[in-house]
């Protein structure tokens, strides 16, 4: 069953036209294992407080990884993002889970959904930072609106800090994957803009290739502000999706933050 159509985005088109395609699934499968994905939604389940039944967005929900296993945890899920072609890896990996409990639409999370009864949402993997802050504070207003009162929205990605603490001009980090194929990342940070611009080349038996991102990263206290610029009331501040207090010094770190807030009851 394809993926729901909603109205054209903003101009300019969001960020990510002829990012996501099938080097990106191949590549990135590969640097967001199984093995996290499964930590990711069993921390989620948790910090959200969820049970069976539960409504929950996931958005941007990229190819579905976490949709899939909250849905099969038993949650009711809209996995919602622009990309048409994540999208339909999405729907190719649903299985046979029935439209009731994983619903895939594709839209502009810069625009308000027409949902205000879920019970959580999740904004994960560093999805926050690739427009501007307006456009950051957009994407917040919209998964908090699709929230009842009361309900619970977890936001999850990089935090400058840990990333300026750990930042060497010209660093590179590689990676091999299972295939052979050999894939460099290599940042520049711009400290004024606050943003790292990120460059991914990759060689191996399947071809070559190269991608470019630039991305907005956020002190924790900027963060915090964001939310409470939408009217999310901020709870804590955890390591990633886990459900550890946040430390930036601490040995799990890794430079992710995961905040939990709560859209105001009525």
């Amino acid at each position: 069953m394809p993926a729901s159509h909603a109205a054209p985005p903003k101009s300019p088109a969001p960020w990510g036209e002829g990012f996501f395609d099938a080097d990106y699934l191949r590549l990135w499968s590969e640097l967001v294992p199984q093995v996290r994905t499964e930590q990711d939604a069993s921390g989620i389940w948790s910090l959200l407080g969820l049970e069976p039944g539960a409504r929950v967005l996931d958005a941007p929900c990229g190819y579905g990884r976490l949709s899939l296993l909250l849905a099969r945890r038993g949650a009711s899920v809209l996995g919602v993002d622009w990309s048409a072609a994540l999208l339909e890896e999405a729907e190719r990996r649903r299985g046979d889970l029935p439209p009731g409990r994983l619903r895939y639409r594709r839209h502009d999370l810069r625009e308000p959904l027409e949902e205000e009864d879920m019970d959580a949402a999740v904004n994960v993997l560093s999805s926050l930072g690739y427009g501007t802050e307006d456009e950051d504070r957009d994407i917040l207003r919209t998964v908090g609106g699709a929230v009842r009162p009361g309900g619970r929205v977890l936001i999850e990605t990089l935090h400058r800090d840990a990333f300026v603490a750990s930042y060497s001009r010209g660093v590179r980090f590689s990676q091999r994957f299972a295939d052979g194929t050999l894939m460099v990342e290599e940042p520049r940070f711009d400290a004024l803009a606050g943003r790292v611009e990120t460059s991914w080349h990759w060689c191996g038996p399947r071809g070559s290739g190269a991608k470019t991102a630039s991305l907005r990263i956020y002190t924790l206290t900027e963060l915090a502000r964001l939310l409470e610029s939408v009217g999310l009331q901020l709870i804590s501040a955890h390591q990633g999706c886990s459900s550890q207090p946040f430390d930036p010094a601490g040995p799990d770190a890794g430079g992710r933050v995961g905040l939990l807030a709560r859209t105001p009851s009525e």
